[in-house]
């Protein structure tokens, strides 16, 4: 149950530190890509505990 508190902490503050950043980030010709990285960044977080699973740990 622990695991599960603290993944879904991870994807709360992973999700409000990249809201805080795209606020900061000016509107730029580079903003399609940092959205792009910062959408990997939470697919990778959320997708986390299924990579464990199938590897078996």
């Amino acid at each position: 149950m622990e695991e599960i508190f603290a993944w879904v902490r991870d994807i709360f503050l992973i999700i409000i530190s990249v809201s805080f950043f795209q606020i900061l980030i000016p509107d730029s010709s580079m903003d399609k890509y940092i959205r792009f990285v910062f959408s990997v960044v939470i697919l990778a977080i959320i997708t986390e505990p299924v990579i464990f699973l199938i590897k078996g740990q």
